[in-house]
């Protein structure tokens, strides 16, 4: 039975169960119902007015380091942090504690400049153990190079993006990937769209599904709920869509990606921001894209092959179009015989003061087994403090956050924990630390300390110290005629610098083995 239950689905079924999914996000609906109230508005409506207030709620509480974020985004940052550890075993040994003394005078620094308009990086590493210091250089990037500041070497090393190409060549004549190396994908944020083509797949895709829900799908009543001890005058609004009625909103989608080059275009560039140094060929997105037009028809084949027995039915109960409670059933399977269904349910209170939710996620198999997760959490968020608890549960495990929050003026301090326990063992990640965000600097010292039942506390502690300010630029190295350009020499003189490299970087490191033995024996 297990084994029947864990079976791989194929993959024509995990796209249509994915796209299936988009029928009940609300992310961005709401500029498409201005006047209309029918029950499906109010759905579509609650739907994104609760994912606005989820939003508002966090800019509220996060509000100083969200707006530093927003600084380091439009001006040239320098970021500074210090990584150091304590190791406080009491019950250790003579070599143990000598073990203890090295960890404990060890710490690692590095800076960072970046400046988000001219688009530069400097990345510096340095590390510290005892009385000896230990410089692994700097490195400058630009969208079209990189330079490298190294202990071991008197010339600055440049590489610029357009020699990627020849550079492979003069190892591998036969490469056929990227000219590029794709250094301007650094200062690019991956996993975000231009806002044009988030307007068009908006418009064009979540509109167009919204559109094609039927409105005879939706009902509506009201009715008197108590959510969390608290009495709630509600309306209860319930889609029930068809078997039929989700393949064909399947199939009509699925058939307009398909034609959709410009869809296509969005997706490619989103692959070319996830790529770098050449992982992702032009000719290997190609054959991705290839993929995704071929997946598209297996789709498109498919949905008639699937069996949704109950459709799918989706129940809110909202207040002032904001949900305050959930009711999610969709059974998808290949053949009658193996159906599994996506259950949701549970109640929420968000407010701005505080949040409360208790939510039960679980599959159904066919043979009635099922796996549940129970998550449930209670936030507050009153007079600038912050007492916060989530639970979630599967069988005997339970992972439990646990977090206390006071803002005073710009500062924060926090002392945070994550753990779970499956009733033998206890074990948690404790995170204490203050953080001050100004609107032209910031600060913080974090301690991670690992606990268990077994080993007590404070035993093994992680500090890491930041700060951060606004600056000027980022200072970029001088070249000059003796700076070494690695895109610009063929094998021989690449083999020939490497190997002078090498030895360079051996004589640096015999003298820094010599300084840390000397420093060691000093314990």
């Amino acid at each position: 039975m297990e084994e029947k239950v864990m079976k791989n689905k194929s993959p024509k079924l995990v796209m249509i169960i994915i796209l299936t999914a988009l029928v009940i996000v609300g992310g961005s609906v709401s500029a498409f119902f201005l006047v209309n109230k029918s029950p499906k508005v109010q759905y579509l409506l609650a739907e994104a007015e609760t994912f606005k207030q989820m939003g508002t709620i966090l800019e509220d509480r996060y509000k100083n380091e969200l707006r530093w974020l927003e600084v380091q985004q439009e001006k040239p940052v320098e970021s500074n942090f210090d990584l150091s550890g304590e190791w406080n075993d009491p019950s250790a040994d003579y070599e143990m504690q000598e073990v203890q003394s090295i960890v404990n005078s060890a710490k690692v620094s590095s800076k960072q400049v970046f400046d988000p308009v001219k688009k530069e990086l400097e990345v510096d590493l340095r590390g510290e153990l005892g009385s000896v210091n230990m410089n692994f250089g700097s490195v400058f990037v630009t969208t079209e190079k990189i330079v490298a500041s190294l202990p071991f070497m008197d010339e600055l090393i440049r590489f610029d993006d357009k020699d990627y190409g020849k550079l492979m060549r003069e190892n591998d004549p036969d490469y056929k990937g990227n000219e590029n190396l794709g250094l301007s994908q650094l200062f690019e944020d991956g996993f975000s769209m231009t806002e044009e083509s988030r307007t068009y797949v908006e418009k064009e895709y979540i509109a167009y599904l919204i559109k094609g829900i039927p409105e005879e799908a939706f009902t509506s009543e009201k009715e008197e709920l108590t959510v969390f001890d608290k009495k709630i005058k509600t309306k209860k609004i319930k889609m029930n869509l068809t078997e039929q009625q989700v393949k064909k909103l399947l199939k009509d989608l699925l058939e307009k990606a398909k034609s959709d080059e410009k869809l296509k275009t969005i997706l490619k560039e989103q692959m070319k921001l996830t790529s770098f140094a050449g992982d992702t060929s032009d000719n290997e997105i190609t054959t991705i894209m290839d993929g995704f037009e071929n997946g598209l028809d297996e789709a498109i084949e498919g949905v008639d092959s699937i069996k949704l027995p109950n459709g799918l039915q989706s129940t809110i109960w909202h207040h002032s179009n904001k949900i305050v409670k959930r009711e999610f059933a969709m059974g998808v399977g290949e053949d009658k015989t193996d159906v599994d269904t996506l259950m949701i349910s549970g109640t929420q209170l968000l407010e701005k003061a505080g949040q409360k939710w208790d939510f039960t996620v679980g599959v159904e198999d066919s043979f009635g087994d099922e796996n549940i997760v129970k998550i449930k959490g209670d936030l507050s968020w009153k007079d600038q403090k912050a007492t916060d608890s989530i639970t979630l549960t599967m069988d005997d495990m339970k992972f439990i956050y646990k977090g206390k929050e006071q803002l005073k003026d710009k500062k924060r301090t926090f002392t945070r924990s994550l753990g779970f326990t499956d009733g033998d063992v206890d074990p948690a990640v404790i995170w204490k630390g203050s953080a001050t965000h100004e609107n032209d600097s910031m600060k913080a010292k974090h301690e991670f300390t690992f606990s268990e039942e077994s080993m007590g506390v404070n035993m093994f502690n992680l500090i890491l110290k930041q700060q951060g300010k606004v600056v000027k630029k980022v200072d970029m190295p001088v070249e000059t005629e003796d700076t070494v350009n690695i895109g610009k020499m063929n094998k021989d003189e690449l083999e020939a610098f490497t190997e002078d490299a090498m030895v360079k970087v051996q004589d640096w490191m015999f003298g820094f083995m010599e300084d840390l033995q000397g420093e060691i024996g000093e314990f």
